[in-house]
């Protein structure tokens, strides 16, 4: 009886965790888009994630996803910016040619996460379903979505954002080659490292 109520407990406490994952994203996309004056439109930004665990080295990658250097999106199943911006996400890999690590999916469950990679067509790109979002979390401090992760040759987070569309995020892209180091001179172009 105890170990039932332990388990109802647990996965009552994971969806607790996606849902509020999700709902910082959801807030994150609200605040800019009312700050931005409105609209129907999703403002175009990028954010940096103040949770994430930047120098941090991820020591050990899910199965299914590429190994570094390149970028990392974090999208959550219950997140209305990640519905609408998932089935881009091929697209943008394809065209933009930036190396994607993977797309990891913040879950509830791993039923639900395989439902969100089918739905909008992630199938054929590298990818974890995170259930709980425990890899997201406790690898790379990122409790937000949609988000992404440029990670170096070593898997060394070398910056982290939350962003709004994938025209901003190919501007963070962009970014982080700029000699300058405003953005921490990453490079995610292919052929590249993450320095």
């Amino acid at each position: 009886m105890i170990t039932a109520l332990m388990v109802t407990l647990l996965v009552l406490l994971s969806l607790a965790v996606v849902i509020l994952f999700a709902m910082l994203g959801e807030l994150n996309a609200r605040i800019s888009e009312s700050s931005a004056g409105g609209g129907t439109r999703r403002p175009e930004s990028v954010q940096p994630l103040p949770d994430a665990k930047l120098g941090a080295t991820v020591i050990e990658f899910p199965d299914g996803l590429a190994r570094p250097p390149g970028v990392l999106l974090v999208l959550s199943t219950t997140c209305g910016a990640c519905q609408e911006l998932a089935p881009e996400a091929r697209g943008f890999f394809a065209s933009s040619g930036v190396d994607l690590v993977g797309v990891v999916v913040s879950c509830a469950s791993a039923a639900s996460g395989r439902e969100f990679v089918a739905q909008y067509g992630l199938a054929d790109l590298p990818g974890y379903v995170d259930v709980s979002g425990q890899f997201s979390m406790s690898a790379l401090g990122v409790g937000m979505s949609p988000a992404a992760v440029a990670l170096s040759p070593e898997g060394v987070v070398r910056s982290a954002v939350v962003f709004s569309s994938f025209n901003a995020l190919s501007s963070w892209i962009a970014s982080l080659d700029d000699p300058s180091g405003a953005a921490g001179g990453v490079s995610v172009a292919p052929g590249k490292d993450l320095v």
